[in-house]
């Protein structure tokens, strides 16, 4: 509920939308009461569904019949899911089509070595390809060179995370950030419109 209500703040205070992505355990799938407190949290903090992305790992298929069951009423109250670490485990390509997934997020493993390894420079761009035809979106997981983001965006990988980007900061620093280009957003708006302050 920490992270749902962190993000409607950040809402507030930026003009960007937000995804709200939480990982999520295959034990935590399969509570009873999961669901129901997820939407109870939904309601309470007051963010959209849509605006909530739950990760989970590939060893989440194995586990029962409960947490596909419990996925797939998550899907349906508008929350999107996905795949995270895809390669790293060894689910079975099925459930990419048996899922309801929005996103596949591929194992950082799969960035070692990719501007050198013509092998590994063809699974990534296999695996964006299958997802892309999947009508799914991919993130790639460990990008820290430009030359592996100039790889992911040639393949057309929708997205990016790393060092490369951003070291991780915290919810304090982001949120100074955000007020603080919201302030540079606004300034620039009066300007150009020829307002004053």
């Amino acid at each position: 509920s920490k992270a749902c209500a962190q993000a409607v703040q950040w809402m507030s205070i930026s003009a960007a939308d937000f995804i709200c992505a939480v990982n999520v355990s295959g034990k935590t799938l399969q509570d009873d009461g999961f669901f129901v407190h997820l939407a109870e949290v939904l309601l309470q903090t007051g963010l959209p569904p849509s605006r909530l992305q739950l990760e989970i790992t590939e060893g989440v298929f194995i586990q029962s019949k409960d947490a596909l069951n419990t996925l797939s009423k998550i899907r349906n109250l508008g929350v999107s899911l996905a795949l995270d670490d895809f390669g790293s485990g060894y689910s079975s390509f099925g459930y990419l089509a048996d899922l309801d997934l929005n996103q596949l997020k591929i194992d950082r493993s799969f960035l070692n070595d990719l501007e050198s390894s013509r092998k590994k420079q063809d699974v990534v761009g296999g695996i964006i390809a299958l997802a892309n035809s999947l009508s799914l979106t991919v993130m790639a997981e460990g990008v820290e060179t430009e030359g592996q983001l100039a790889f992911l965006i040639a393949e057309q990988c929708h997205g990016a995370q790393g060092f490369f980007m951003s070291e991780p900061i915290d919810e304090k620093l982001l949120t100074n950030h955000l007020i603080a280009r919201r302030g540079s957003l606004k300034a620039k708006a009066r300007s150009k419109l020829n307002l004053s302050a």
